[in-house]
């Protein structure tokens, strides 16, 4: 989504929701630099920050948008972006100070705002109000130092349209530097710069403030996720000391599906480390099956896959594959249960200091590494041809991370079965009670590795 229009075509089926609509009654200071705090006082705006959008519009009916830094249902704060200084009267080199009529989206329009209401925004260095001067002037985003920290210049983001003075242009969550390189990545082919600024569509979009939760490159991780993972590690298993300091080599890029390439070497055949992470088992590591916090468990299955809760119903649901019901009445943890929704950055989800590949969830006795992976044959393997029982060779190919009574009875596993919760499963209901041998620590061999 550009933050510079004429005419924004889904502004009609935007109007047509309900709700009270949002007023503006105070604007402060009516003379601001861009780069420079607003703030706008009012009613009926969003409590949530970027459910809100405040536009600013010239006279000529150009606008540009911006969300708000802080938000309450009576108060916006929005730093005037960049994109406002091609609006200004003048010329490029020379623009001169200019009166921008305000609006507030906040699941209505609000009206424009009368002349008493709309601030002169000048040029950068213009203030932040009366004097300009001392503590309420803003700082330049003119030269070619990097403002924001966002590791793009100053006037390369003029270049690019987005603002100097926001790490986040958007506000999606995202860092412009971070998206910026995972859209060179993206069109990289062979593997040299893209000069200019990448045309292919869709790609991460630093002035896209929706599009956080997309998967550009098809690895299986949102833009968000993997830029949680390049902030948080500067290797798989290795915090940062600090901010990242260069764009050059992401750790993880939503532009590659091997940020890393060639793709790291996946741990030897017959190993928990391969079992549990090499999906594909091909002997490589690609984004999706690396273990950025080094817990046992690979980005995909923590974030998306095999180690979220719903995963395991929705894949084996009847359709190809037979019916797995979800274990009644118990929430496990995994990613859905995290404020941040970053389990694949988070190497102790449940704070037990026990690393969550090696931890136990549904406390059966099998590690959440040796469960995340149940083979294709697993009726085969578990029960012998002609399943359901007698059991075959290998009971361990029948897992659920999070079902104490798979691949056998536990102590947590329920000790009648809840009415309906077997119905229509495919499946045996429960393995047999525990073989002789049952692990009390570690794990069993790897099934078909």
């Amino acid at each position: 989504m550009a933050l510079l229009v004429a005419a924004p075509s889904s502004f009609a089926a935007v109007k047509k929701k309900t709700g009270p609509t949002p007023k503006i009654t105070r604007v402060a200071p009516m003379r601001v630099g861009v780069g420079g705090t607003l703030t706008v006082t009012g009613k009926n705006f969003k409590a949530k920050r970027l459910a809100n959008t405040v536009i600013f519009r010239a006279s000529n009916g150009r606008s540009a948008f911006a969300k708000p830094r802080r938000a309450s249902t009576t108060k916006l704060v929005v730093a005037v972006p960049g994109s406002v200084r091609r609006l200004l009267a003048g010329t490029t080199s020379n623009p001169r100070p200019t009166r921008f009529k305000l609006r507030v989206l906040a699941g209505k329009f609000s009206d424009f705002t009368t002349r008493r209401l709309s601030p002169v925004v000048t040029s950068n260095g213009g203030g932040n109000g009366g004097g300009g001067g001392g503590g309420n002037s803003v700082p330049s985003c003119d030269s070619s130092a990097d403002h924001d920290g966002d590791l793009l210049s100053n006037s390369f983001e003029l270049n690019i349209k987005t603002d100097p003075c926001l790490r986040d242009t958007d506000g999606d969550g995202v860092e412009d530097g971070y998206e910026f390189q995972s859209a060179l990545d993206l069109n990289h082919y062979p593997r040299v710069l893209p000069l200019p600024y990448p045309g292919r569509k869709p790609y991460p979009n630093a002035l896209d403030p929706g599009d956080g939760t997309t998967d550009y490159d098809d690895d299986g991780l949102w833009l968000s996720e993997e830029y949680k993972l390049w902030v948080k590690y500067s290797g798989d298993g290795v915090l940062r000391g600090g901010r990242p300091q260069t764009l050059s080599a992401l750790l993880y890029s939503d532009g590659l599906q091997k940020s890393i390439d060639p793709a790291p070497p996946s741990a030897a055949p017959g190993t928990l480390a391969r079992w549990a992470l090499d999906i594909d088992n091909d002997g490589t590591l690609w984004d999706d099956e690396r273990d950025a916090d080094a817990d046992g468990l690979g980005n995909w299955d923590e974030q998306h896959g095999r180690f979220t809760e719903d995963w395991w119903p929705s894949t084996f649901d009847g359709n190809g594959l037979p019916k797995e019901s979800k274990y009644p009445e118990l929430d496990f943890l995994d990613n859905e249960d995290l404020a941040g929704h970053d389990a694949a950055a988070d190497p102790d989800m449940d704070g037990d200091g026990v690393l969550d590949g090696a931890d136990d969830h549904d406390h059966d006795g099998l590690s959440n590494s040796f469960e995340v992976h149940r083979p294709g044959d697993y009726l085969t393997d578990a029960f012998g041809p002609g399943s359901p029982p007698p059991p075959g060779p290998n009971i361990w190919a029948y897992v659920n991370p999070f079902n104490p009574c798979k691949p056998v009875r536990s102590e947590r596993c329920h000790r009648t079965v809840p009415f309906g919760y077997y119905e229509g499963d495919q499946a045996p209901p429960i393995g047999n009670n525990p073989p002789a041998g049952y692990p009390t620590s570690g794990v069993p061999p790897t099934p078909n590795n």
